[in-house]
């Protein structure tokens, strides 16, 4: 039906000519099947099914002549991945697709003299706290179309694949919150799993591959386009869209406790929690000030939210930017020996884990906004100017301007999401069908 259907696309998404030309044609039938896809009687059973009238009409609500390609169906599907120290795990995602049929197949080739082929699209989502927010969580709780696959899938047709990561979804372990290792293989083990899902339901993929994530997800998706490159020619990379991730988290830190207030308090505590899960010389009793130490270590299992995090640490609510000072949450002794020792064990773990120490060959554009104030724009220059010194001339650097939060409940960082979006759609489309 369409009444009811919920959707808020993307802003900006520009109606697409997908009937010219829809993936490309150079890769055609070299697709990986991966061996680490889980079947079970419900992989192939649609978790979303949207009819094409029911996109169209949540996109006449918004505005902006968008047209809507084709219906869309999700389906979760599990893997297997590795965690940080190499052992198997579970992890699960969202594929979402457009709803082909055979009319639509035949048609297409009458118009185009070409068969219809989908191009993957991988991505990688911001930073969540509760379990309830990842993909296929939402899609098994709501039964509506994900907004950026709709974006991807409804309006620029793509196939698009959507990991929870390690710790949400039907992963129990621990998050790996901004760790390069296990965030890069829960997104390459996922689209390897998802081309053999497509294989095995029929679905006419041509082989070509495209990265996108914003925030937590811009981080992934730059560690994901690493390791595909240095340990998977098999994944036909065609281009790269990381959006204001933290790349360098060195100087993320060095930056941090140089200031006079934390941005926003649990991003941080998520990133010491997670590195003391990972490593053995990384100790949150150490780090952490005293009173918080048991905070730390129970407000990221999943169930509680980002609101209750921030009111759970260090914060100004009551209108004091002290009480959101770095030494209200970091003690003194470590803050002083990370920002003068670089040998220190968390400053060490972060230069292993900046994703910057590589050289790009594939079209790969930074997307930040300059007034960021989560993530600076620093980050996406820091890596920019590091791949051009490493002999990369395929990446681009894009500020965006212009981009405010209107109210304290919003934030520049948040609201970018959509002004990058809208850019990198029809990016990833003009490269699929070979457009400069």
């Amino acid at each position: 039906m369409v009444k009811g259907v919920k959707l808020t696309l993307v802003s900006g998404v520009i109606a697409l000519t997908l009937l010219s030309g829809c993936g490309g044609y150079d890769n055609e039938n070299n697709n990986v099947v991966g061996s680490n896809l889980i079947l079970t009687q419900d992989t192939f059973k649609p978790v979303v099914d949207v009819p094409k009238a029911a996109i169209q009409t949540a996109l006449d609500t918004q505005g902006g002549g968008q047209q809507a390609f084709l219906g869309v169906k999700s389906y979760k599907i599990d893997y297997k991945t590795k965690d940080i120290h190499g052992k198997e795990i579970i992890a699960s995602g969202l594929i979402t697709v457009p709803a082909i049929s055979k009319e639509f197949m035949a048609t297409y080739k009458k118009q185009t003299g070409r068969d219809f082929s989908l191009s993957i699209v991988s991505d990688q989502h911001g930073t969540i706290f509760t379990k309830a927010e990842a993909p296929t969580a939402k899609a098994l709780a709501s039964h509506q179309p994900n907004k950026l696959a709709t974006a991807f899938s409804g309006v620029a047709g793509f196939m698009t694949v959507q990991p929870d990561y390690p710790g949400y979804g039907d992963s129990n372990v621990s998050h790996p919150f901004i760790l390069e290792k296990p965030l890069a293989n829960s997104t390459v083990d996922m689209i390897e799993a998802a081309i053999a899902f497509a294989n095995k339901a029929g679905l006419p993929i041509n082989g070509q591959v495209f990265l996108s994530g914003y925030s937590e997800g811009g981080y992934a998706t730059m560690a994901a386009a690493k390791e595909i490159q240095e340990h998977h020619p098999e994944i036909h990379l065609m281009a790269v869209a990381p959006m204001a991730g933290p790349y360098d988290l060195e100087k993320i830190g060095l930056g941090i406790f140089a200031e006079s207030v934390m941005a926003f308090p649990p991003y941080l505590a998520y990133v010491i929690k997670a590195y003391s899960d990972a490593y053995e010389d990384v100790n949150l009793s150490n780090i952490i000030v005293d009173q918080y130490v048991p905070v730390v270590n129970t407000i990221f299992d999943g169930e509680h939210n980002a609101t209750v995090a921030y009111l759970s640490l260090p914060n100004m609510l009551n209108g004091n930017p002290d009480d959101q000072a770095p030494e209200k949450l970091f003690k003194t002794t470590f803050m002083t020996d990370y920002m003068n020792d670089e040998n220190t064990p968390l400053r060490k773990h972060f230069v292993e884990n900046s994703p910057i120490d590589w050289k790009p060959v594939v079209p790969m554009k930074l997307l930040h906004c300059s007034n960021d104030e989560i993530i600076p724009a620093e980050m996406s220059k820091l890596a920019y100017n590091s791949f051009i010194q490493k002999g990369s001339s395929t990446v681009e650097l894009v500020l965006i301007d212009n981009v405010s939060a209107a109210s304290t409940l919003e934030t520049v960082h948040s609201n970018c999401a959509k002004a990058a979006y809208s850019q990198v759609i029809p990016w990833f489309d003009k490269i699929r069908k070979g457009e400069k």
